[in-house]
Order: C-alpha cells, then structure tokens, then sequence
C-alpha cells in the first residue's frame, strides 16, 4: 500500500510505502485435531476442579487455536484455553487454569491481581511461585 504526498517546502511530490505483515494463522491438520481432542477431554474437568478447590465460579471453557495466548477470560466469565495446553507439563498447564481463574475476580493485571495468583500459586506449588512458573511458561513457543 502506498499514498502520495506533496511537500510544499520543497515542490516536490514523495510515497510513502507501508508493507503489510502478513497475517499468521495457526496450523491445522490431524495433529491439531488431535490436540483438540485430548484438549477436550483433559482441560475442562481439571479447570473445574481447580475451580471448585478455590471457589471460583465461570460459565463455559472453550478450547482454541490461538496463535498469540495460552488462555483468556471474558467478562462474562467465560474462560478460553489455547489447545497446545496439553503439550506442557502438568503445573504450567495449572498455571495458566489458575492465571484465568484469577481474571474471574479481577480483569485485569494489576496488584490485587497478583495477589491472589500469588496466594493460589503458594497453595497449589509449594516450591514455586508465579513468577516463576510464568518464566518457565514464556520458554515454550506457542506455533
């Protein structure tokens, strides 16, 4: 895409180019499908039971196939996970769970926030903390 302008200073007429990043999209294919699969039948009862553990309370999960986020919350309390969950270990996945839970009480990343992730992460992971464990989640790619 490009427009064309004219300087007044100097008579003369210049382009401006701007380029397009092209847009990613997330693969497909029976690996994916495959991935949705266990992501159906394994994230939603553990999101549930870390619910019901910490009393939270939400409407629906869905599972994605997102390119650029583990997980979400809506406002309407309706929790996204990404489908390439399954492929972390077990507490990054729990991770993530208790992260969106977290947004049920507070939409956004401010201190109360951190407060109660920090205050489930100790519960949950006794050795670690959510610093941490969202240290360890940032070295694994999501496509």
């Amino acid at each position: 895409m490009s427009r064309l302008f004219f300087n007044p200073f100097t008579g003369q007429f210049f382009k401006i180019i701007a380029r397009r990043r092209k847009a990613r999209k997330a693969p497909t294919g029976p690996r994916v499908e495959e991935m949705r699969t266990q992501a159906r039948e394994q994230l939603p009862p553990r999101l549930a039971q870390l619910a019901a553990r910490y009393g939270f309370s939400y409407n629906r999960v869905v599972i994605k196939n997102n390119i650029s986020n583990w997980g979400s919350c809506s406002s309407k309390k309706n929790i996204n996970l990404n489908l390439r969950l399954v492929t972390l270990p077990q507490e990054l996945q729990d991770y993530v769970m208790l992260h969106e839970l977290c947004h049920l009480r507070h939409l956004n990343h401010g201190p109360e926030f951190h407060a109660l992730l920090d205050t489930l992460c100790a519960d949950c992971f006794p050795n670690k903390n959510a610093r941490t464990l969202a240290g360890q989640l940032r070295a694994y790619k999501l496509v």
